[in-house]
């Protein structure tokens, strides 16, 4: 083989890596974005456009759902009202500040509280001792596959919640990945 199409292969070879780990590099990105509540690297990291598209139907179905389970008069409140509900929730809460908020948990809290003060946890001594105050816990990735030449799916288990798969979609946006869908499913 000619030394010029062995450059080329390698070449096309490095390329290609690059493009498969990338989506993985944003996640982990983003993952750091969420520890650190960095409300500018999240904006960056998610198309919250297209999240909050992807995640308006699922709520208002699962408020349907809830509503069909619901006496007469509560249900029928909840199928009038579920859809326009969930849109503006989800418009309202699913964005940077809010995530970073709702990451903050109970440090943030705390820190509005007056007089509280944060409880003193020592740091974890093993690498398998989950840190209490980690915002964003480590989760086990299950899955992660391409389902498209621009959308890539990871599903990892939750430590605290082994009967849920977090499903999180990242899609080629430009020449960086984004998230744009969150899901939560029974395994």
């Amino acid at each position: 083989m000619h030394r010029k199409a062995k450059l080329g292969l390698g070449a096309a070879g490095v390329l290609l890596a690059l493009y498969a780990a990338g989506p993985l590099w944003a996640g982990w990105h983003l993952r750091q974005a969420m520890k650190a509540r960095d409300v500018t690297a999240l904006e960056a990291r998610v198309n919250w456009a297209q999240l909050r598209g992807n995640l308006k139907p699922r709520i208002a179905t699962a408020i349907r759902e809830d509503a069909d389970k619901s006496g007469a008069i509560g249900g029928l409140l909840k199928r009038a009202i579920g859809s326009a509900v969930s849109d503006t929730a989800v418009d309202t809460f699913v964005t940077p500040a809010n995530l970073s908020r709702l990451l903050a948990g109970r440090a943030f809290i705390l820190d509005k509280l007056p007089g509280a003060s944060k409880p003193a946890t020592p740091p974890p001594q093993d690498s398998d001792i989950e840190d209490p105050d980690d915002p964003v816990p480590p989760r086990r990735i299950r899955w992660a596959f391409f389902e498209s030449p621009t959308r890539f799916r990871v599903e990892s288990v939750h430590p605290k919640l082994p009967n849920n798969r977090i499903i999180s979609i990242l899609a080629l946006d430009g020449l960086g990945w984004k998230l744009v869908d969150i899901d939560i499913a029974k395994r």
